[in-house]
């Protein structure tokens, strides 16, 4: 029987790579027959995993992959013939040459949320509140992605036509593997833009981006390795679902960049009390919210420059690798913010999904100054706002 190798189909004027993919091979490892459906096959893509496709007249091998179980970034995706899936290019970290789908092992352990050993007036959940150690929580291992995702590797999910009104996730995507009931709601699909073009202007974010400010480009050009900014957070749950992963838990956001039970001030705090912070370790800003200096690129005042390609900071990684937990861009966790008790306790790989009115962000941005980017500090915002300082990154089981 001839075997299938296959290549993500993109729209014109959209040059994709594959995505970083993580999810299991489930259906074809347990049946080989792929029957979701009738006439399904089990194919291997050019990474040597083995998803299961479907007939589908509208794609020119036929086949579409599954929007089940299926990672490497082509779920959903038409199966192509004659040449093998475009690998990821290792264009990430300091030096340009790390694979920009590393996702660096998390161990698992308890630590106190919204705490760290400085014991400072910085050192809680709230500025200049006191401190306490009220939270603790247990996590289990899990994999943190290293970068926040780029705009290379968004780019290859506009071009798959994914995270839209007409293809949007199937309910129950991207649940966290220990959290049930934390996936795609069908309720959410009219949260997503009607189409792929709408959602490229989407990403622009004119109403509320200073000029040249949003990272997203109609065609590939040189912000490749910037994160891509002004996403909802429906979108960034959209993509980790599409991309084998999920939205990682404000818990285990918090765990990463605390490093664990060291409960680091900053990620890069060692001893997890220093409070040493300058442009070598993070992009950040001093003055005011008005005026800011922004220290990203070096140069006065603020430009898209100071959203930094991933890794750029390397002096800033975390305790388990991570790169840029502390400014460059917030990032979208699953949980909703809990307005009245901030955290469910107790908490064994807990989050909070009881509706609210905002969702919650970690890590600061390259506008705001060093006191937000402590790993104890929290914001949150609506889901559907999107904004150039609004990013995320994936997370994944081990």
């Amino acid at each position: 029987m001839k075997r299938l190798v296959l290549v993500l189909v993109v729209l014109p004027a959209l040059t994709a790579s594959a995505a970083c993919g993580g999810a299991a091979a489930v259906q074809c490892d347990q049946n080989s027959t792929c029957d979701l459906n009738s006439g399904g096959i089990c194919s291997t893509a050019g990474t040597g995993n083995r998803w299961c496709a479907y007939p589908d007249a509208s794609c020119p091998s036929g086949f579409r992959y599954s929007t089940f179980q299926v990672g490497d970034g082509l779920s959903g995706v038409c199966v192509a013939t004659g040449m093998d899936a475009v690998a990821l290019p290792s264009t990430c970290g300091p030096a340009g040459t790390d694979s920009c789908c590393n996702s660096p092992l998390i161990d698992g352990g308890m630590y106190f949320r919204s705490y760290d050993v400085a014991n400072d007036h910085s050192s809680g959940k709230l500025i200049g509140e006191p401190v306490d150690m009220n939270s603790p929580a247990t996590v289990t291992g899990f994999r943190l992605d290293k970068y926040e995702v780029t705009v290379g590797r968004f780019r290859a999910f506009v071009a798959a036509g994914q995270g839209t009104l007409m293809m949007h996730p199937a309910a129950g995507d991207g649940t966290h593997p220990r959290i049930s009931g934390s996936g795609w709601e069908a309720a959410w699909n009219a949260s997503l833009t009607p189409g792929t073009t709408s959602l490229m202007a989407a990403l622009k974010c004119t109403s509320t981006n200073p000029a040249g400010f949003a990272t997203w480009t109609d065609t590939p050009g040189s912000n490749e390795n910037r994160p891509i900014n002004c996403i909802s957070w429906y979108e960034a749950m959209a993509f980790c679902a599409w991309d084998g992963g999920y939205l990682p838990t404000e818990t285990e956001w918090n765990y990463a960049a605390t490093g664990g039970s060291q409960q680091r001030a900053y990620p890069w705090s060692n001893p997890p009390s220093d409070l040493t912070v300058d442009a070598l370790h993070a992009s950040y800003a001093d003055g005011t919210s008005d005026n800011p200096d922004c220290h990203g690129d070096g140069m006065p005042g603020c430009a898209l420059t100071d959203i930094v390609n991933v890794g750029t900071k390397s002096q800033g990684d975390g305790r388990w690798g991570q790169s840029d937990l502390a400014g460059n861009l917030d990032e979208w966790v699953l949980d909703y913010n809990n307005e009245s008790t901030f955290y469910v306790n107790p908490c064994t790989d807990c989050a909070y999904l009881t509706v609210s009115r905002y969702r919650v962000l970690r890590g600061g941005d390259y506008r705001n100054n060093a006191i937000f980017m402590r790993t104890a500090v929290r914001t949150s915002n609506p889901p559907q706002n999107r904004a150039p300082s609004f990013g995320f990154r994936c997370a994944r089981t081990p």
